[in-house]
């Protein structure tokens, strides 16, 4: 704007920006103030009774799945669910099964917050906590009942506090057309960075499992032929679901880079399965780094070497090292550097996991 004279009104112009700014900020207030609100709203279903078609069309909902009462307490399970605008698979994203592994609950959460409806196609049904009892605790297994989750699949309605919510995760894996469990380390290991998928190229779900691990992006793939009872890959085995599971290094935190590598393989899973309307906007074009490291085996962690003493363990190996029957991998010392006992490879193989304590009792 020019005054009388010619010359630019500069406190006028300054006032009408002051202005346009305030009224956006306000209008950016009452958006914020809106999407709070729909934040807010949580769909209570009891879990017998939940339809993923119930939630309506495109967008995204909070849903908690509830299985009666045990000991006074109700079992819950929270969902966040993305519903894409356009017909596609429905992708079961779990996390936190162990309530001491956080890798997988950052990048729900990440998830939740990044994707629009928009620019997915299919479902997305995400569990950022699989073991709310376990994740109160900060430990592997529930204090209610002294149960690992991992182990009691497909658990019961009737059951405990775990059973229950094993027998809700249960029913979201029957209604799943790929299932992903990430898990890691925790308080009480180190693993190695790897995917784990089922290896039956037999196998229909085997075939889709191996070829999805190989879209992942890591550089260790391990594939197992056949998986123990109880856990949540081998009730979607049963159920002819293909899946993966992921491990990190654990330690009851999250690693900045692994956190993000696990972040992208859930994205070129989500390309790998076409879930995505412009995959280009959420996976790199480079290729992942190629992959260096190919295992078969059960993966059966309880049936690792332990310690009978108590004392401090120092490895004698790393991770992903290759050993063979009888080499050490590492000794248990008192406090004056007295070895109590020196444990040794039970067989040839790969360390995919240590103590992730070197206090061992």
């Amino acid at each position: 704007m020019l005054d009388a004279a010619g010359r630019r009104a500069d406190g006028d112009e300054a006032g009408q920006d002051k202005q346009r700014a305030e009224a956006e900020q306000a209008e950016r207030r009452v958006e914020a103030g809106q999407i709070e609100q729909r934040a807010e709203a949580v769909r209570r279903v009891e879990a017998e009774r939940f339809r993923l078609e119930d939630g309506g069309g495109p967008g995204k909902e909070r849903v908690v799945l509830t299985c009666g009462s045990v000991g006074g307490e109700t079992p819950e399970l929270a969902l966040h669910i993305v519903r894409g605008a356009c017909p596609g698979p429905v992708l079961l994203l779990l996390s936190a099964v162990h309530g001491d592994e956080y890798e997988g609950v950052q990048t729900i959460i990440e998830l939740g917050r990044m994707l629009p409806p928009d620019d997915v196609n299919g479902t997305l049904v995400m569990v950022p906590v699989a073991n709310p009892c376990a994740y109160r605790a900060a430990d592997r297994t529930s204090p209610e009942d002294g149960l690992n989750l991992a182990r009691v699949f497909p658990g019961s309605r009737t059951g405990s506090a775990t059973e229950r919510l094993a027998w809700m995760i249960a029913r979201l894996i029957d209604r799943a057309d790929f299932m992903l469990d990430m898990h890691s380390g925790g308080t009480y290991y180190e693993v190695a960075e790897f995917v784990g998928y089922y290896h039956n190229d037999a196998d229909a779900a085997g075939r889709r499992s191996r070829a999805a691990a190989e879209a992942f992006g890591y550089e260790v793939l391990w594939g197992h032929p056949f998986v123990a009872p109880g856990r949540t890959v081998s009730y979607a085995t049963e159920r002819g679901i293909p899946w993966l599971y992921t491990e990190a290094w654990g330690g009851r935190r999250v690693d900045r880079d692994e956190q993000q590598r696990l972040r992208q393989g859930v994205f070129r899973l989500m390309a790998h399965l076409g879930m995505f309307a412009a995959p280009e906007r959420r996976v790199p074009a480079a290729p992942p780094p190629p992959v260096r490291l190919r295992l078969t085996g059960s993966g059966d962690f309880d049936g690792s070497v332990v310690s009978d003493v108590e004392g401090f363990f120092i490895p004698s190996v790393s991770l992903l090292a290759q050993v063979r029957k009888g080499d050490e991998i590492g000794v248990v010392y008192n406090v004056y550097g007295d070895a109590l006992r020196t444990f040794e490879a039970v067989g040839d193989g790969i360390v995919v996991g240590l103590a992730g304590s070197p206090v061992v009792r």
